[in-house]
């Protein structure tokens, strides 16, 4: 069985692992003899060695597979300090159990500049309920975070605007409209406003307050309100969130998480985020690679210890662990028991 799954795994992920390494043996830096356009290439993947010895769907069952779950390819341009831009391909493995095809995408095609002090993009670009917490997170190749996991968009087809303001920057905001046009990583069908007001007390901590509203016909509409607070400093990084999405007719989303990451060491940290769903998962079975029993709350904890082998090649052994309440069934759902090996390849 081993020697066919090596076979089966290894004749489906040699295209991509050719093209990647291709892309990488060229990543590097192009500087105009002007100094005044830059243009970065390179890329990252990541993937997990895994093993399900308790699952809710009889496919995750004592499933047991290698898979490489996403390839990023990305180009960034600069040009004075006015102006970028950014073009991201990303290849992906769908995350069903023992299933090892591909498909792809463009996740990001986004252009920016400078405005008197305040940030302007727009085109296909990283949504203002993730950007924030992503960058504090940084650690998306181990776990995604609990609202992105569990359907808040991370990408959307609009503009954005952010910027200071107060003079010191204590005070902050983003801003956001979403198009109903779709196109590529783009799923949202409807129009998206958002806003977020953050404050930061030190340099070290934040607290963020997000809210949004989106347009659905019927009574389908969704209103998101979301908080946000973290702190970080040399040895340790903590953040907590809580998001609650009104859904009208469809079925509420509610969770809390908390992210943390322990510095012990210049090559090994200590990772870990609680997620706590206080529903049932609005998307359930549709999660790729972690999906959750849509009929009852739940909670789920994801915790490894990163090896960084060197500054671009990292390794973290993790257990994913998802614990079901009672549905209104009166059942229990068998708990998700997840072993993985994952590995992490950054060249950006």
């Amino acid at each position: 069985m081993l020697q066919i799954l090596r076979s089966r795994t290894i004749k489906t992920l040699r295209i991509p692992l050719i093209f990647t390494s291709a892309w990488l043996s060229f990543y590097s830096t192009v500087i105009t003899a002007a100094d005044a356009l830059e243009f970065d290439v390179g890329g990252l993947m990541f993937g997990d060695l895994y093993h399900v010895p308790s699952h809710h769907t009889l496919d995750g069952d004592n499933a047991t597979g290698v898979v490489i779950r996403r390839i990023f390819l990305t180009s960034d341009i600069r040009y004075r300090d006015d102006w970028t831009g950014r073009f991201r391909f990303e290849a992906y493995h769908e995350g069903a159990f023992e299933n090892y095809e591909f498909s792809h995408r463009i996740q990001d095609l986004a252009i920016g500049k400078k405005l008197a002090g305040h940030q302007i993009s727009g085109g296909l670009i990283p949504t203002i309920s993730f950007d924030l917490i992503e960058a504090f997170w940084g650690k998306r190749y181990l776990v995604r975070t609990a609202p992105d996991i569990q359907g808040i968009a991370a990408r959307d087809l609009g503009v954005s605007a952010k910027g200071a303001l107060t003079e010191a920057g204590t005070w902050s905001y983003r801003a956001m409209y979403g198009s109903s046009e779709t196109w590529e990583a783009d799923k949202n069908p409807h129009d998206k406003f958002m806003g977020a007001v953050t404050w930061r007390p030190t340099p070290d901590a934040l607290v963020d307050f997000y809210v949004d509203h989106e347009a659905r016909p019927g009574h389908f509409d969704r209103n998101t309100y979301q908080v946000f607070a973290a702190q970080r400093n040399d040895r340790y990084s903590l953040g907590l969130v809580y998001t609650n999405q009104d859904r009208q007719n469809d079925p509420p989303l509610e969770l809390a998480a908390l992210m943390g990451v322990a510095h012990i060491n210049d090559k090994v940290d200590l990772i870990t985020q609680i997620q706590r769903l206080f529903e049932p998962s609005v998307k359930g079975n549709d999660i790729a690679y972690l999906p959750f029993d849509p009929s009852a709350s739940a909670t789920n904890v994801v915790a490894g210890v990163e090896y960084r082998l060197s500054n671009q090649i990292f390794m973290t052994p993790n257990v994913v662990w998802t614990h079901y309440g009672v549905n209104p069934q009166g059942v229990r759902p068998k708990h998700d028991l997840h072993l993985r090996l994952t590995f992490f390849f950054n060249f950006e």
